[in-house]
């Protein structure tokens, strides 16, 4: 196991899950950082351009919110904004959440999908490679989220389970 997948195997976590920063994609490859978002059911952020959640030219179902926890970008040396999530979440381990399982965010409620959230060439175009290999290897890329009930999250918000 290489040094960056053994940081990443050893992260700690504290026990007050909360919203530690928002992102809006407004255009294909542009990441705002926000203190608050509105979100939608059955669409995800409403400050995201339309097709936020296509890949190769198709919708990708059950990924109207991705996730990211703080501790992993730390971990990479990245800042917030830079792999693209909505979502960067502190105090969350967001691998022991299982498809189905809810999550209360400020007012809106999420569920976990069933797709993975894999990092792709882009992720590593963005921080590196390596970084790509050893969020792989460790399953710490993070989450995708479906909205079950619409309204604002804003920075410093708690996560509690629904």
């Amino acid at each position: 196991m290489d040094r960056l997948e053994t940081r990443l195997t050893r992260l700690e976590y504290g026990s007050r899950p909360h919203v530690e920063a928002l992102l809006e994609k407004p255009a294909p490859g542009v990441h705002v950082l926000v203190d608050e978002v509105r979100v939608r059911q059955g669409k995800g952020l409403a400050g995201n351009h339309e097709r936020v959640s296509w890949w190769k030219g198709k919708p990708v179902a059950g990924r109207e919110v991705t996730a990211m926890a703080a501790e992993v970008l730390e971990a990479l040396g990245a800042q917030a904004a830079v792999p693209g999530d909505n979502l960067i979440t502190r105090d969350l381990d967001l691998r022991t959440l299982r498809e189905g399982d809810q999550i209360c965010v400020g007012s809106v409620i999420l569920e976990r999908t069933s797709g993975m959230h894999r990092p792709c060439s882009l992720f590593a175009r963005r921080i590196s490679e390596e970084a790509r290999r050893a969020v792989l290897a460790t399953n710490t890329r993070g989450a995708l989220f479906v909205v079950l009930q619409s309204g604002i999250v804003r920075i410093g918000d708690p996560i509690r389970f629904s």
